[in-house]
């Protein structure tokens, strides 16, 4: 008897399962990929943050140790010889800003510390209310900003002279800066509190992200703080 030769070969009904597991399996793989895109994203941002903290050393360092001092001061009496220094009502806050590619920070102002639940406030449009100047304990005043109206880097200058380098890298547009970074004293009674007698000022650096971001065309909004990621860590900078 001549032999029989089976040809095989897949079914109608197999191809269809088999194109749609396939398609479950597709789908399943891109519904993660903007959490890719996005976690991506946020690595790049977390390592710009962990690249400010030279920068953010240098800028202090220009700004010079009595302004950063007076800066971000908590304490009251500081030259009291008969009783150690007490907690001030009215903190202060030094902050700096920076674009999103990172680089240079820049000084933006001094605000009275603020509560979180006042910085989580959406409608704010600031950290706190502009503290211009310091009356120090023995004398003498440190300004923060000699603007008249509010601190260069706050505003920037209209004037064509001020659109061109050198003179245009002094600030960041308000719509561009994108890291936060807040700089205070340790707390009173903390044993990193600051005290004339040290020969250097301890410092918490608290960078957030995003801070600012642009709204065209030319326009910005600000960052509740409780939607911001943090990169905390301690700092010293020498008279």
């Amino acid at each position: 008897m001549p032999s029989m030769k089976m040809k095989l070969g897949f079914t109608l009904l197999e191809v269809v399962i088999a194109l749609a597991v396939f398609g479950f399996l597709i789908g399943g793989l891109l519904g993660f990929l903007p959490w890719g895109i996005e976690g991506v994203g946020k690595v790049k941002d977390q390592n710009t943050a962990y690249g400010l903290v030279d920068a953010i050393e240098v800028e202090m360092d220009r700004m010079g140790f009595s302004l950063v001092e007076a800066a971000t001061k908590n304490l009251d009496d500081m030259y009291n010889p008969t009783s150690p220094p007490g907690k001030s009502e009215e903190e202060y806050t030094l902050l700096l800003v920076a674009k999103k590619n990172g680089g240079a920070v820049a000084f933006e102002q001094v605000v009275y510390k603020e509560p979180i639940s006042y910085l989580n406030n959406e409608e704010n449009k600031q950290e706190g209310e502009t503290v211009n100047s310091y009356d120090k304990d023995l004398g003498g005043t440190v300004y923060f900003n000699r603007n008249k109206a509010k601190p260069v880097s706050l505003s920037g200058y209209e004037g064509e002279e001020w659109k061109t380098p050198p003179y245009s890298y002094r600030w960041i547009p308000e719509s561009e800066r994108y890291y936060l970074v807040k700089i205070t004293q340790f707390p009173h009674e903390h044993r990193h509190q600051h005290h004339p007698s040290n020969g250097y000022l301890a410092l918490q650096i608290d960078i957030q992200w995003p801070y600012k971001l642009p709204v065209p065309p030319n326009d910005f909004r600000r960052v509740p703080a409780k939607y911001r990621s943090h990169f905390r860590f301690p700092l010293a900078i020498n008279r």
